[in-house]
């Protein structure tokens, strides 16, 4: 009798738990260092949020950054913000993800991208239904149809 509650333990609880542990040692999260030290790095949205958060990231890793938004006031005060934090010149363009030849000349005088973090995002906050039509279009105009711009 005892052999046969040892199988169903071996079976039934060491074996998965085994096999659990092993795909935890397997696909784990590791922490991921990427140098970004004289890398040429391109945000998309980076006059604030997430976007200017990551800029001076970038910038204190020794990144050159170049910054693209849409309003020219943010984009002044987040690459005067970033200046005095890290002492690095950061390069920034205003233009709309949606124009796709201001989007080419801004991508044309930075120069070489290393990294491109496509970080625009607009949010209209309202429930679907009392949205206009316009509004949704511009929200998928930028959050979407922006990224293949």
């Amino acid at each position: 009798m005892a052999d046969v509650y040892f199988s169903f333990f071996t079976l039934f609880i060491l074996v998965p738990l085994s096999l659990l542990i092993l795909l935890y040692f397997i696909v784990r999260p590791r922490s991921v260092s990427v140098p970004i030290k004289n890398s040429n790095v391109f945000i998309t949205g980076g006059s604030s949020g997430i976007g200017l958060a990551l800029a001076h990231l970038c910038a204190r890793e020794g990144a050159n950054v170049t910054l693209l938004a849409r309003n020219v006031s943010k984009l002044e005060e987040a690459k005067q913000s970033i200046k005095l934090a890290t002492g690095r010149d950061v390069n920034v363009f205003s233009a709309d993800v949606r124009d796709y030849d201001a989007v080419k000349r801004a991508i044309e005088e930075a120069g070489p991208i290393d990294v491109l973090v496509c970080n625009q995002g607009v949010f209209v906050p309202q429930e679907l239904e009392h949205q206009e039509l316009e509004e949704i279009k511009f929200m998928i105009d930028v959050n979407l149809m922006g990224l293949f711009i």
